[in-house]
């Protein structure tokens, strides 16, 4: 199966790995520690028959953290791999960090043009500025639109920090239902407002 994975690679230097509990889809458990939450997703879900494109969202920064950041997704995802044997190809779009029209276009562009026709998608938006959700799910919609993709998984990894700053229960939450809301919203149509709201909450009651 053809599959993309997009990944948001964060700037900072501390990295910490968790064995996150999850909240509401059980089926991306996974009992490992990993750095990357979508690492431990794809452990569940790779085959060894799957064509995997990775796509890395990296922002460039001062210190050059995310370079090396990179690195290790890619060690990271390479010894869970080791044990499935699917076919893993990497893509690194690098981009300024910049938050100007131009450079977010860029970027969308670019994720565009990583997608192939038919693919099952994930993607995880725990990382980065907070402009990257809101291009993740943009590109996603397009895929799912235009390129019949099958939008899989979409992961965000939260901690708690205690009060010595340290990152304390960590929690998976697969945010594709949001996701397939949104594109719901997109094609609903309704009268008035008043209509729209109760056929809303009609969906999100089922």
């Amino acid at each position: 199966m053809q599959k993309i994975v997009f990944c948001n690679i964060m700037m900072k230097a501390r990295l910490d790995r968790f064995r996150y509990k999850v909240s509401g889809n059980s089926t991306i458990a996974f009992d490992g520690e990993v750095i990357f939450p979508i690492n431990g997703v794809l452990a569940k879900t790779l085959n060894k028959d799957d064509s995997v494109k990775v796509v890395l969202l990296k922002k460039d920064d001062i210190n050059n953290n995310s370079d090396r950041n990179v690195g290790e997704f890619m060690r990271e995802l390479n010894i869970i791999n080791k044990g499935i044997g699917a076919a893993i190809d990497y893509k690194v779009l690098s981009t300024p960090h910049d938050e100007s029209r131009v450079i977010q276009e860029k970027l969308l562009k670019e994720m565009v043009d990583e997608l192939t026709d038919d693919a099952a998608i994930y993607a995880d938006i725990t990382y980065g500025p907070k402009s990257m959700p809101i291009i993740v799910f943009s590109v996603l919609n397009f895929a799912e639109k235009f390129f019949n993709a099958d939008i899989k998984n979409i992961v965000y990894g939260k901690v708690d920090f205690d009060r010595d700053n340290n990152p304390v229960n960590p929690e998976l939450f697969d945010m594709t239902p949001l996701f397939y809301l949104n594109s719901l919203a997109n094609t609903m149509e309704c009268e008035d407002s008043d209509q729209a709201k109760k056929l809303l909450a009609s969906i999100l009651a089922s």
